[in-house]
């Protein structure tokens, strides 16, 4: 078998192990952290999902948090896509997105804001967006 034949052979072998989470390379694990930090004493509905998880409806009261871990998966494509819903409105946002996430952060704390997400890295405020529904 020739050396291209073995690579492709292998890289398909790889693709099939990592979506099956047959296969895991990544050693660390990535936790996130979402609290709510809505003016007025707002309860918060989240629910959060990959392509391989659904993390269920967590009802968050104010100033509380919700947290899971997970390992990135070997292409660095893991993605996590939340709902957020408080009184009538319902905004959604890519809460993890490993493109976006992986070099900066392996703990993961945002608050959820009336204007927007904020992520907090190393006790101080990073980065906040807005909600692009």
């Amino acid at each position: 078998m020739s050396l291209f034949v073995r690579r492709v052979f292998l890289l398909l072998w790889l693709s099939l192990l990592s979506t099956s989470n047959a296969f895991e390379i990544r050693t660390h694990k990535t936790h996130v952290s979402v609290r709510n930090s809505l003016e007025g004493g707002v309860v918060l509905a989240l629910h959060c999902k990959s392509a391989d998880d659904d993390l269920g409806v967590q009802i968050l009261s104010p100033n509380s948090s919700f947290v899971w871990s997970f390992a990135v998966n070997f292409f660095s494509s893991t993605l996590f896509h939340c709902s957020f819903q408080w009184k009538d409105v319902i905004h959604k946002f890519a809460i993890y997105e490993a493109s976006r996430d992986e070099l900066r952060c392996m703990t993961c704390n945002w608050t959820i804001k009336e204007d927007g997400p904020c992520l907090f890295l190393y006790d101080h405020l990073n980065s906040c967006y807005p909600w692009k529904d």
